[in-house]
C-alpha cells in the first residue's frame, strides 16, 4: 500500500519503519518540526514535506500520528482526494476526522512506543472506520504488521485506553517508585525481575485474582504494619501502599 505519514514522533516513526518492513511504500512524511520529518524520510528513503497542503493528495492510507489534542487541527489542513484517513489514538473519536475525508477511521497500536524501537513488534491493533470499505483497507494494512487485529468502536476503545493506563502506565509508575526506593536502600532492583516476570507469565493463563499473593491477600496485618513503618518517611509511597492494601483486603474478604 501507499502510505502518507502525518507526524514523525514516537508512533509515526515506528509505524513508518514497520510499514516499510512489511513491504508498504511511504510516499511522504510531514512533521510539525521539519527536521524530524527529514530525518525519518532519509531513513525510509522518501520525501519530507514542510507544508501539509503539499502532501500527496492520493494514497491508500493517510496516518495522522500527532498528539491527541492536535489530531483534528492537523487533519483539517489536509487535502485528500482519494484514500482512507486514520488517526492512531486510543482515546480520540474517529469522528474528529468527519468531513475531512470520505473514508476515515482509526488504527491504534496498543503499545508503549518509543522512537528507538526498530519496529512495532508483537502488538494488538484496534481498528475502526466509518465505512465497510475503509475498514477493509485498514484491516489489510494492520494485518500486514500484526496477527492481533480487532475492531473497537469509540466507546469500547476509550474503555480499553483506560485499562491500558491501569495495566501499563500505573504498573510502570509503581516500578518507578519501587526502583527509586531500592536505590535509596542500596538494593538491586534487577533482583526483582524474576518476580515481575513470574506474575506476567501466570496472568497469561489465569485470572489475576488466582495469582494474588502477599500480606494483604493473607490478611496479615502484622506484616502490613511492619511495611508501613518502613515507609514513615515516604509519604507518597505510603499513601499508595495504604490504598492498594485496603483494596486487596476488601477484595479478598478481610474487611467489609
Amino acid at each position: 500500500m501507499d502510505v502518507v505519514l502525518i507526524g514523525a514522533g514516537n508512533v509515526g516513526t515506528v509505524l513508518g519503519r514497520t510499514f516499510q518492513q512489511a513491504g508498504h511504500t511511504i510516499k511522504a512524511i510531514w512533521n510539525r518540526h521539519p527536521e524530524k520529518a527529514r530525518l525519518l524520510a532519509d531513513e525510509l528513503g522518501t520525501v519530507a514535506v514542510e507544508n501539509l497542503q503539499a502532501l500527496p493528495q492520493e494514497a491508500d492510507l493517510f496516518v495522522v500520528s500527532v498528539s491527541d489534542r492536535s489530531i483534528q487541527e492537523v487533519a483539517q489542513q489536509l487535502i485528500i482526494k482519494k484514500g482512507v484517513l486514520v488517526h492512531a489514538a486510543g482515546a480520540v473519536s474517529k469522528e474528529v476526522l468527519n468531513g475531512i475525508a470520505d473514508q476515515y477511521g482509526v488504527l491504534w497500536p496498543m503499545k508503549m512506543i518509543r522512537t528507538n524501537m526498530p519496529t512495532l513488534g508483537p502488538c494488538a491493533i484496534m481498528i475502526d472506520a466509518n465505512k465497510d470499505q475503509a475498514l477493509q483497507v485498514i484491516r489489510e494494512l494492520a494485518g500486514s504488521i500484526s496477527d492481533q487485529v480487532h475492531e473497537a468502536d469509540d466507546a469500547k476503545r476509550l474503555k480499553m485506553h483506560l485499562i491500558a493506563a491501569i495495566t501499563s502506565n500505573f504498573t510502570n509508575h509503581l516500578y518507578h517508585l519501587a526502583a527509586d526506593y531500592s536505590q535509596e536502600q542500596e538494593i538491586q532492583f534487577s533482583w526483582f525481575y524474576p518476580l515481575i516476570e513470574g506474575v506476567i507469565a501466570q496472568i497469561k493463563t489465569q485470572h489475576p485474582q488466582n495469582v494474588q499473593a502477599g500480606p494483604a491477600f493473607r490478611g496479615d496485618r502484622i506484616t502490613i504494619e511492619k511495611h508501613r513503618s518502613l515507609l514513615a518517611d515516604e509519604p507518597v509511597l505510603l499513601k499508595i501502599y495504604d490504598e492498594m492494601t485496603q483494596s486487596i483486603l476488601h477484595k479478598f474478604g478481610h474487611i467489609r
